[in-house]
């Protein structure tokens, strides 16, 4: 099998999106999640799942604007900006937004990749796509462990 550089990352982003292999996808990730767990803190402080995927909505829309060289949004104040708020337990309604707005990120940027052939590959696209997999991948594995500290994961999953 002869695997040019973006079928490794096409692959890569369907194993961090959807594909489940040896490790969880995002979307699994977030399967069953409720508003109430999305926004709970862990104890100690730190950021929600809910305030986790706002920063990954943010960076992945970045990546599909950066792909499709299209003029960014207002760039972030800074990283903590991309969190947003903590979530509202009770508005679950905005937290299927927040998935929904998730899943359509994912998906145009999916297509995006799709375009994209190894002849058009510039260096700084090269490390954009290699950080944004590690960095998704990177916090999947914080809301699995946030589940688990709160109780939401699914115990079949163990």
């Amino acid at each position: 099998m002869n695997l040019e550089l973006m079928d490794i990352f096409r692959m890569e982003f369907d194993f961090s999106w959807d594909t489940e292999t040896w490790f969880l996808p995002l979307e699994s990730a977030l399967d069953g999640l409720n508003s109430t767990d999305a926004s709970w803190q862990p104890p100690g402080g730190g950021n929600t799942i809910w305030q986790t995927v706002n920063h990954l909505n943010y960076y992945n829309a970045l990546l599909v604007r950066q792909i499709n060289d299209t003029t960014p949004r207002k760039k972030a104040s800074n990283n903590k900006a991309t969190f947003g708020d903590i979530g509202d337990p009770a508005d679950s309604e905005k937290w299927k937004a927040v998935l929904a707005e998730t899943r359509l990120i994912c998906e145009n940027l999916r297509k995006s990749l799709a375009q994209v052939n190894d002849s058009q590959l510039e260096e700084e696209l090269v490390g954009g796509l290699a950080r944004q997999i590690l960095h998704n991948v990177y916090h999947i594995g914080q809301i699995v462990l946030i589940r688990k500290q709160q109780g939401s994961w699914p115990k079949e999953r163990e």
